[in-house]
């Protein structure tokens, strides 16, 4: 992908996700008769605006001619779906989450929720490869300093390659509660002890 057609895209998404936001919170204060006391009752309006039908449509076109016709094949030979990674990348239907000011496009729960249904309709299995990286970047996001972000978050943006997230521990599960593995400092270094399982995209 060229990087005049990239800057291009980032572009236009970046204002899909802010006049989105701007018009799902207005929609949310108003009703055919301008009153906005009754749809206020009901709480929060899901009906989506003309850039999140874009948006949609996007995902289910890409759902359609990438997914569907190999996602058969994928179930059959186990393997990572690297080629169909690469072109939802290309496309702008991976990591949208991630901040503006790393090059993302910030987008919120409900436009993720959207597009994600879309593309699980083609492979469950497909989605949460390309889903896995809102795994491993959201602790960055949530905790990290400025140069983690910087170092990791824009190196999804820039090219297609993939974060792991290693919660899972052999008593522990998913409950990050109880894990017991931990990062001591020893000098200059840090040294991590326990033990891990299931850490999606680490293989």
């Amino acid at each position: 992908m060229s990087k005049l057609a990239k800057i291009s895209r980032l572009s236009s998404l970046r204002t899909f996700s802010t006049t989105a936001a701007a018009r799902q919170t207005s929609a949310s204060h108003k009703t055919a008769g301008g009153d906005s006391s009754a749809e206020n009752s009901l709480g929060l309006n899901f009906t989506l605006t003309p850039e999140q039908q874009e948006y949609v449509d996007l995902a289910e076109s890409f759902t359609k001619n990438e997914i569907i016709p190999v996602a058969a094949q994928y179930d059959a030979s186990g393997e990572f779906p690297w080629e169909v990674i690469k072109k939802a990348h290309a496309t702008g239907l991976m990591n949208l989450h991630i901040p503006e000011a790393y090059g993302g496009m910030g987008l919120g729960t409900l436009d993720g929720c959207v597009i994600t249904e879309k593309m699980a309709y083609g492979c469950t299995g497909i989605m949460t490869a390309l889903e896995a990286n809102g795994l491993g970047s959201m602790p960055i996001m949530i905790a990290g300093n400025e140069e983690q972000k910087k170092k990791y978050l824009t190196r999804l943006i820039e090219e297609p390659i993939m974060c792991a997230y290693g919660v899972t521990e052999p008593g522990a599960g998913s409950d990050v509660a109880g894990i017991k593995t931990k990062a001591e400092k020893k000098g200059d270094d840090w040294v991590l002890n326990g033990q891990k399982m299931w850490s999606p995209t680490a293989a």
